[in-house]
Order: C-alpha cells, then structure tokens, then sequence
C-alpha cells in the first residue's frame, strides 16, 4: 500500500470529521478523488481493498452519523443483491473512491439548484426578507436574559455558528468602525487561527457585551466545562459535543420566534428544503442582509463579500483563483434576498448610573453577594437587594394587615360570649321565678290551665328581654288555640369507634362504623405494604376494589373516603411505583392487574384485622 494513500486518508479524516453539511464536505472528497484517479493506478476493484487496509472505512464509521448533516440513508443489499433495508453511511464513503464517470453521476444533485430556483407566491425565485421585521424580533433576542434567546440573538446578528457564539468565537471592536468587528475562533478551520474582519446587524460594543454577558451565564460556563473535561484536546470533538447538548434548545427558540410556531405565519420562510428551526437559515439571512447594507458593486463582489462573511473564504493578502472555488458553498446559502433598505439599528439605551458612597466593609459586603448570586455586576446586586426590600415591605404590610382582621374577629368573639352570658342569666332568673311560684301553690288547689300558664310564660319573657333591650318592647303573640309541646328526641350518643375493637366495629352495621372499617382497611394495605410485602409482584396498590373486598362497605362509600383522603392514596401508590403513570392524578384509575389479590387480602386480614374483615376471604 502507497503511504501517499495512507497519508492522503488521514488528512481526508481530519479534515472532514467535524463537518457537518454536504456543502463542506464534498470538496474535500472531491480533492481525494483527483489525488486518487491522477496520482495512483489502482483498478476500481483493487482500490476498496487498499483503502481498506488504510483504515478508510473503520475511520469514518466511527464516527456519530445524522441524516442530512454528514450521512445518508441509502438501500442495504444482500449477497443475491435484494434490498434487505436502509443503511446511514458517511457522506465521505459515498463520495470517495469514485472514478471520474462515477463522480460525475453522483453530482447530479439538485438540491442547491432547488433551493435557488423555487418560485415563491409572488413569481419570484429565492425567500425575501423583510428587514424590519428581521432586525426587530433579533433586537428582542439580543436583549433577553435567557441563554438559549440570546445565543441565537447572537447567531442571527453576526451569522456565526452556534459553537462560534457559545464557546470558540471572539469579538474585538475596530477603531473607526461601528458596525464591523474583528473575528477570530472560526470553526472547521483546524490548524488555523483566522482573525478577520465582519459585519455585525447591530453595534458592534453591544455586540461584544452581549457576548460577554452569555459566556458568564451559569450554565453556558457549566457547558464548557463539562465538554472541556470530555474531551480534553480534541477542540472538534468540543465543537460537536456543545452542539449537540444545546442543538435542541436553541432550534426550539428559532422555531418560536422565526419559524412560525404553532401554526402562525413564519417571521423569516425558511429555506428549501430545511426545517423550520436550522440555525444555517439564520446564518445566511444575515449574510444577504450584511452584503446588501455594506456591499455595492458587481455581483461577483457582492458573493466574494458573503463569502469572506460567512467564513468559507478567509480574507488574507493572498487569496489564489483557487480559493475562489469554494464560493460553491456561498451560492447554497444564497436564497434570500430583499427589496428594503437594511437600516443600522441602535443597541438599546442604557439606565444612567449614578455614585453611590459606600464603606470599605458594605462595599466588600456588595462584592461577595455578586459572587454568591453570580451577578454581573455592583449595580445589579443593589437592584436585587432592592427588590428583596419591597418584597419583604409588602410582606409586611399584608401581615399588618391580617392582624388586623383578627383583632377584629376577636372583637366579635368577644361580643358574642357577652350576648350569650346575658341569655344565659336570663334564662336562669326565669326558672327562679318559675320555681318560686310553683312552690306557693297548694297541691290541692291547683287548677292545670295550659293558655294562662302559657300566657303567663309569655309575658316574663317579654318582660326579660324587654331589661336586656334597655326598655324596649315586643308585642306578645296571639294564638287561638293552644300551643302543642313539640316531642324532641334524645341526643344520639357519640361513639368512638377507633377505640372499639375489630370485632366491635365489623359487628356494627351502623355509618361510623362503616367509615371506621375503610380507615382501618387503608392503614392494614400500607402496614402490609410497608412491612411485610417483598416487592417482587406481591405489593397491592390501595383501590377502590381492594378497599371494598377487605372493608366489606358499600363502593359509593369508598369512594366518598377515598375521594377526601386522595394525597394519601396517591403518595403511598406512588412512593411504590403502583400509580397510573398516564393518569396519577387520579386514583379511581389505579388497579391490581396480574396480582392474586385475593391471597394477598386474605393475607391482610389475618395479620392486621383480627380476621374480621375480607367477607370472601372468610367464606
């Protein structure tokens, strides 16, 4: 085997491992076939075999393969040839080992094509942009607190990559220029360490603060940290990692605020062939915008200028006709376009900071709540102090306020045992006088008149109450017939049935005793679960069935008290795992499926009620 090949296979891997578009990847295949088909004289069956020995395929393999960014899916075949299914290979071992013809019909892609010819409603090929709208819902992003909102705040103002803005890329301002920054940390350029010059949508000092503030965001530090510790050395296999875990939350944020989430009308439509929530999209609507505020000229300046832009051209003082090829990979990203000015929008005022005087002890006081609360900087540390206060002022306020209320209902307490100390005099001086008069009579003489002693009755107590009301009067009631004593029943004594025995309370068929048989049914299940069940499929969760069997009570009844005690039922059920995992909530839809509960309840009843209850069990 040639060490040219060898050498040529590893260059081709590292030069391609991280990339993560066709775009990008097919030049590079594209100089290894050349290296392949003018350089060697392998046959087209021999060369798989020489590749192979030159770990070509293992490489790429290995590697962790996306449809649509660095894979395909493509048929499976078997030894007869039958498609036995689909298979994800790297684009690269689609694209390389490929002699000329070969090559030539595997080019005959027209995705670009397709994304540069497709017709919108109005006639016109390409996606228009409408900058207003663009520039305001980025100011919005760039001025959120949010780590995923600002991060791609960041991606649609400058046009970088979500690794660039959250860990490799780094801004500085340029004398002279407001709106332009120096960039260095491009991805996919290993070994090389770029600095040049962009254009940014929005100032470019507000830019770089806005940068700075999400790299000392809590979790973005925790980001990099964990991905540092991952993968020590290896800066693409960092690049790839910090993608990957933020992918997900940064296309969510551009699938609400530019995407069209939940079916409203998109703020930016989104390029052919693409999903409605791919950073690349943001990526090449600034580039139109940029090219179209900051670039007149001829056409071909305007691509070399998007070009230079979006990174697949460094600009240096030698730039070779060359080079100049991989403007290919500008035209894929060329599909936007605009009919409006772009303006030059401000960054949003700032709140005028005033001197405060402080001492040497509340100023390192300040410092070490900034770094406990991760502030970033003195004045926001005293707003949340602030902020603190008021919520601790209204705390108090609306305590002041609820002793208040209770005075007052103290006060009403008060005048409501005065008012029922008064009845209460009343009502024995009457039986006084009652007693007194009975005790004159002579039993011989009396004569039983139930209208006067009625009358009589009513008068004293006209007369009583007449005292209490500082001399007012009722009017005493007039009845023809005589009033008949109404019958009132004893009052029903009150039994505690928690301190009868099994067998008392299962004996009794009263309500009480119906509502002790539940709560005791309840606390023999969990005692059971508890304590003697093993967990191996023997647990019973506590249901309207189990509850019913083992108390013996009516289900409407058990429903009732399972209703009154659900955070109980639901807290034992779950701490065992025995909830409805689609419905928790709800413990009516709890059941013992696949369970002898039977054996179980039977179990129960024997070890924690006296064998009084589980009537079947029983029989």
């Amino acid at each position: 085997m040639s060490k040219a090949v060898q050498e040529q296979v590893d260059q081709l891997f590292e030069a391609t491992k991280g990339l993560q578009s066709l775009e990008e990847i097919k030049p590079h295949c594209e100089a290894f076939n050349e290296f392949i088909n003018t350089k060697t004289s392998y046959s087209t069956k021999s060369l798989g075999t020489v590749l192979s020995r030159a770990g070509f395929y293992k490489k790429f393999k290995s590697l962790p393969l996306e449809q649509g960014k660095n894979a395909e899916s493509v048929p499976k075949h078997d030894a007869q040839g039958n498609v036995t299914g689909n298979e994800l290979k790297h684009y690269v071992l689609l694209l390389c080992g490929l002699d000329k013809k070969d090559w030539e019909e595997r080019n005959e892609t027209t995705r670009v094509s397709d994304r540069l010819m497709t017709a919108g409603e109005d006639g016109n090929t390409g996606i228009e942009i409408n900058p207003e709208t663009y520039l305001e819902v980025t100011s919005n992003l760039l001025a959120s607190e949010h780590p995923h909102e600002l991060a791609v705040g960041l991606i649609a103002a400058t046009g970088r990559r979500p690794h660039e803005i959250l860990a490799r890329g780094k801004f500085t301002p340029i004398d002279g220029e407001s709106y332009q920054v120096n960039f260095e940390g491009q991805g996919k350029k290993r070994g090389e360490k770029p600095v040049f010059k962009i254009s940014s949508l929005f100032p470019a000092i507000y830019i770089i603060e806005r940068l700075n503030h999400l790299r000392k965001e809590p979790s973005t530090k925790l980001l990099l940290k964990e991905v540092a510790n991952e993968f020590p050395t290896d800066v693409a296999a960092q690049n790839k990692a910090i993608e990957d875990r933020r992918g997900n939350s940064l296309r969510r944020v551009v699938q609400e605020y530019f995407g069209g989430k939940d079916n409203r009308e998109p703020l930016l439509n989104f390029r052919h062939g693409q999903e409605q929530n791919d950073c690349k999209a943001l990526r090449a609507a600034s580039a139109c915008l940029v090219t179209e505020r900051d670039c007149t000229g001829s056409l071909g300046a305007k691509m070399y200028f998007a070009a230079c832009f979006l990174g697949h051209i460094t600009p240096g003082e030698k730039i070779s006709d060359s080079d100049l090829k991989h403007i290919t990979t500008t035209l894929g990203y060329s599909d936007y376009y605009v009919t409006k000015p772009v303006g030059y929008p401000d960054a949003p005022e700032k709140e005028k900071l005033s001197n405060v005087r402080v001492s040497s002890r509340d100023l390192e006081a300040i410092r070490h709540l900034q770094e406990k609360l991760e502030a970033p900087n003195q004045p926001s540390v005293i707003n949340q102090l602030i902020e603190s206060f008021n919520s601790r002022l209204d705390t108090a306020k609306q305590l002041q306020a609820a002793q208040q209320k209770v005075a007052q209902l103290e006060a009403q307490v008060k005048q409501l045992q005065e008012t029922n100390n008064q009845l209460t005099d009343m009502n024995n001086q009457l039986q006084q006088e009652f007693d007194a008069m009975s005790a004159t009579q002579q039993p011989q003489t009396i004569t039983l008149n139930v209208t006067e002693l009625d009358s009589w009755l009513e008068k004293k107590v006209i007369e009583m109450v007449g005292k209490l009301t500082l001399g007012g009067t009722i009017a005493p009631a007039t009845t023809a017939t005589p009033a008949t004593p109404a019958k009132v029943a004893p009052p029903k004594e009150e039994i505690d049935w928690q301190a009868k025995t099994d067998a008392e309370v299962w004996g009794s068929k009263t309500a009480g005793a119906a509502v002790e048989k539940i709560r005791r049914s309840y606390q023999a299940i969990c005692l059971y679960n508890d304590t003697v069940a093993t967990g191996e499929g023997d647990r019973l969760a506590l249901t309207n069935q189990a509850l019913r069997d083992l108390s013996g009570c009516n289900g409407l009844l058990v429903r009732d008290w399972i209703e009154q005690h659900k955070d109980e039922i639901i807290s034992h059920n779950a701490k065992f795992g025995m909830e409805n995992k689609k419905d928790p909530s709800n413990p009516a839809s709890y059941a013992n499926k696949g369970k002898d509960t039977d054996k179980i309840l039977l179990l129960i009843n024997e070890e924690f009620l006296s064998g009084e209850g589980f009537k079947a069990g029983r029989n």
